[in-house]
């Protein structure tokens, strides 16, 4: 998901053939899932963060989105000086800034869902089909299941279950359990409680090394950095 604050000059994006001209002093969402151009005639000064979705179900209402999504001035009025810190964050994070930038980011997503329109029936009932293999996943990342373990919870092949479940939920299995291990390993190294040794075996990591580069490849910064409170992972929800 991706958040732009022009400041100054003009851009455009394209998605599926409509283009959102980017205006100085306007905030958009960028859905997820989305092939997106960009183009620009002129310099162009813009304040922006990506961010990745952590909840399953946010991310698959959200990836419905069918282009750029705009705020009234009335919200872009009260998120705009929260904008402004986006920068200084990236450089020299703090628990401040990331509370406050949380708290917009997810003001603007409840915003947005409230205007998506329901789920047609054959998704819902997609979604019901598909929720206890979800339920197991929450249940088992740690301890990576297997494709076929968690086809068996819905009684589909586990090819006929990859294929429904990419389509609906816009990640894989293996992604989507991956992401689940990522949370709790944030949560666990936040609180900074137990050791990172501790923190990879409670998600399923035999090898503390190994998990340290897959924590690093995900977050962009090392377990022992956010443990020691060095790190501050930015706004995920």
């Amino acid at each position: 998901m991706k958040l732009y604050h022009p400041v100054s000059g003009q851009a455009w994006v394209e998605i599926g053939g409509e283009i959102t001209r980017l205006r100085a002093g306007q905030v958009y969402l960028i859905p997820p899932h989305v092939k997106v151009s960009y183009g620009t005639s002129s310099k162009i000064d813009i304040e922006w963060l990506h961010f990745r979705l952590q909840s399953s179900l946010l991310d698959i209402r959200l990836g419905s989105l069918p282009k750029v999504h705009l705020f009234n001035q009335a919200v872009t009025a009260r998120w705009t000086p929260v904008c402004r810190l986006i920068e200084r964050f990236m450089r020299e994070p703090s628990v401040n800034d990331a509370f406050r930038i949380h708290a917009m980011l997810l003001e603007l997503l409840g915003l947005t869902l409230a205007r998506l329109p329901q789920e047609n029936p054959q998704t819902r009932l997609a979604h019901e089909r598909l929720a206890p293999a979800l339920q197991y996943l929450d249940d088992q990342a740690v301890k990576h299941p297997s494709l076929d373990e968690i086809a068996r919870t819905i009684h589909l092949s586990p090819e006929h279950f990859h294929r429904l479940f990419r389509t609906i939920f816009y990640t894989t299995p293996y992604q989507y359990a991956h992401a689940r291990r990522m949370a709790l390993a944030k949560r666990l190294l936040s609180e900074g409680l137990v050791s990172v040794k501790e923190v990879a075996e409670r998600c399923g990591y035999d090898d503390p090394f190994y998990f340290s580069r897959v924590f690093h490849r995900y977050f962009g910064t090392s377990p022992g950095r956010v443990r020691r409170g060095l790190a501050v992972l930015g706004p995920k929800p």
